[in-house]
């Protein structure tokens, strides 16, 4: 991958070029109800060039075969767009002309070689455990799903970077559907890392099939619970929820191509300086290593810095890539993305964590329910607990979010009150509310920083992996703009 950028960068070109090559291979494994359902093997391979003219007019051109002569084709082909796109009067844009220069070679940071097991030894690991779960678990209908992938990119540009990756990610996940007099809830666990040694690791301490039994227990008493009435709730959020707030709400609205579209945007301008939470409360973007969402580089080229948009609750920094970030008024933070080589990068989100000052001490449990009960003498002996109602969502169904307005609407798996002594469960229902306003509701943290919610996150047709999280749990207190109700 690297010989073929060196020599396509080493032609002679009237202008500017990006080349990105990748190779990318994925096993999945899938069971449901004891039995084998699925077994995928995806493996893919090609080349993107962006093309500048001299006055920074840009085309793009890709092609998913690895060759000298393919990419010299693709080459010309960009070039050719990029000349043509000027004819027409399209928008210059220098930026990338000025950008520094960047070399540099990170290792795999798997600890397991991607076929150090074969396709047909990963099926009789995962039947195992899925085995043994739905045996333990027979009141369940069970699927457990197993993806490995190795991600490896090499970027090249024309002032001489070169940059060359691999980004290993593997998933174990159990999904239960409960039913109970009719009703049925899902539940939805996982166990991510970097290749196969959470499979070997799941097999020696059963951490995921035992959170996936807590979960199954909590989603029957849903199934058996009462709706919740309307209205403004103190509340007490997970790691999960919390992840979708900061991804959702507030991440996407300082990316710097959305900041003519965004709440925390004026004239394009990103509203650096605005109080948007409490003094303590910070918001942090960036890649961790063995991470879900790990990307160490820009598809653009450069270092990807770790942003810290919210400090002490005032909106510092925002996401910006090369192209975008001067205009969006913030800097560059190598923020530019792509779902894969034939793809142009956008200014995404990898891990964006909701942290606070002002946390409190709780220890992890793998019971839920003993969690709970923890959580809630911890908020009595700190007097934090309302009387009436102090509602505990837990879990995170997706939702939507009004970029322009600042408007969401998230989705939980279920919720108890931890106000009662007596932690009664109940359904689902929405969360809603202004953006700015839950960020301002938000008081203290629960237990340590949890980053592993992951999940994909989509925009403009490009899918990318997500991730994320908070404290174990965070307090929000009751804000009329922040609601909690109706059916989800």
């Amino acid at each position: 991958m690297k010989e073929l950028v060196r020599r396509l960068l080493g032609e002679k070109i009237q202008g500017y070029v990006i080349i990105r090559v990748q190779l990318r291979r994925e096993w999945g494994i899938r069971f449901a109800n004891g039995r084998i359902e699925r077994v995928s093997t995806g493996w893919d391979s090609g080349i993107g060039i962006q093309a500048f003219t001299e006055n920074g007019v840009c085309g793009f051109a890709s092609a998913d075969i690895l060759s000298e002569e393919v990419g010299l084709a693709v080459l010309e082909r960009a070039m050719k767009l990029a000349r043509r796109n000027e004819e027409l009067g399209a928008d210059k844009n220098r930026k990338i002309f000025d950008a520094p220069v960047v070399i540099k070679d990170v290792p795999s940071e798997a600890k397991h070689p991607f076929e150090e097991m074969s396709l047909s030894e990963l099926q009789e690991r995962v039947a195992y455990l899925h085995k043994r779960l739905s045996e333990k678990r027979q009141d369940v209908v069970w699927q457990t799903s197993y993806r490995q992938v190795e991600d490896s990119w090499c970027i090249g540009r024309s002032d001489g970077t070169l940059i060359a990756y691999t980004v290993p990610r593997a998933v174990l996940m159990h999904q239960g559907t409960v039913k109970v007099n009719q009703k049925a809830q899902s539940l939805l666990v996982h166990r991510s890392g970097t290749d196969l040694e959470i499979l070997l690791a799941e097999k020696a301490d059963q951490v995921l099939e035992k959170q996936a039994s807590e979960r199954a227990d909590f989603a029957r008493a849903v199934c058996l619970a009462p709706p919740l009435p309307a209205g403004h709730y103190p509340l007490i959020i997970d790691y999960g929820l919390a992840k979708g707030l900061a991804h959702e709400a507030f991440g996407h609205a300082v990316e710097s191509d959305h900041i003519n579209e965004s709440v925390l945007g004026d004239n394009g301008k990103l509203k650096r300086g605005l109080k948007v939470a409490r003094e303590g409360v910070h918001i942090i973007d960036g890649p961790l290593n063995g991470d879900w969402a790990y990307q160490p580089f820009s598809a653009n080229g450069l270092e990807r810095k770790t942003v810290e948009i919210v400090r002490n609750g005032i909106l510092e920094a925002g996401l910006g890539d090369i192209f975008s970030a001067e205009e969006a008024g913030m800097p560059v933070t190598g923020a530019g993305r792509a779902e894969g080589y034939s793809y142009v990068p956008l200014p995404r989100m990898t891990n964006i964590r909701l942290l606070v000052d002002n946390v409190l001490p709780l220890s992890p449990n793998p019971k839920l329910m003993d969690e709970v009960k923890n959580l809630r003498q911890t908020l009595v002996d700190h007097g934090e607990l309302e009387q009436d109602n102090h509602l505990l969502l837990l879990g995170y169904r997706g939702g939507q979010v009004n970029p322009k307005t600042g408007d969401f609407v998230f989705q939980c798996d279920g919720i108890i009150n931890l106000a009662d002594p007596n932690l009664p469960v109940y359904q689902p229902s929405i969360f809603s509310g202004k953006i700015l306003s839950a960020l301002k509701a938000i008081k203290l943290g629960l237990g340590q920083g949890c980053f592993n919610a992951i999940g994909t996150c989509g925009k403009r047709g490009q899918a990318v992996p997500s991730s994320g999280g908070s404290h174990m749990y965070l307090l929000l207190e009751a804000d009329k703009e922040v609601s909690l109700g109706g059916e989800s």
